[in-house]
């Protein structure tokens, strides 16, 4: 499954992705960002990652980011991923430290939360940022998540607990969302 934006492609991962994930997630400015990523990150641990996604919930996806111009060469991913709750999906996402600033989180991010709600068959999205890191925050929030509550979650990059905003969007709230920008 592909979907396409203004700038980018959100397509399948691949084996020869494993040297980009490397690369974006060897970044201690990426991968302190993230719960489940340890630092520093090597070639191994991204090809056995393509090779368990595989295995994820089927409705889970898990989808890397490329340029529409460049399809092959992945600048980050981004996903909804079935397993702890059997009735939400959590929404997660990383991008190469060279594309920060340019907004490219905020357009893949909107194209696959619109995918969950109206193709995907998701109810509930959750998902959760570092809060010593508001710009993922911002992302979410532009998206329509709303806060339920803060709580410490361990950091494998940094290895030590860090405080954490956990977020929810439902498809009710995004559809009625979408149909308001649209009027």
């Amino acid at each position: 499954m592909e979907i396409e934006t203004r700038r980018l492609l959100l397509r399948p991962l691949r084996d020869d992705d494993a040297h980009a994930i490397t690369l974006g997630l060897s970044n201690i400015n990426v991968s302190r960002n993230l719960a489940r990523v340890p630092y520093p990150y090597a070639l191994e641990d991204a090809q056995i990652f393509i090779k368990v996604q595989k295995s994820f919930d089927p409705r889970s996806l898990v989808s890397a980011i490329a340029f529409r111009a460049a399809p092959d060469e992945l600048i980050g991913m981004v996903t909804y991923e079935y397993g702890i709750n059997p009735n939400d999906a959590i929404f997660g996402y990383w991008l190469s430290e060279s594309c920060w600033k340019m907004r490219l989180m905020s357009e893949a991010a909107a194209a696959l939360v619109n995918y969950a709600f109206t193709q995907g068959g998701v109810d509930t999205l959750t998902s959760a940022f570092h809060t010593d890191n508001p710009n993922s925050g911002r992302i979410l929030q532009r998206l329509g998540f709303s806060q339920t509550h803060e709580e410490m979650n361990f950091s494998l990059a940094q290895a030590k607990l860090v405080p954490s905003a956990k977020l929810r969007l439902t498809s009710q709230d995004w559809l009625a969302q979408q149909k308001s920008r649209a009027a």
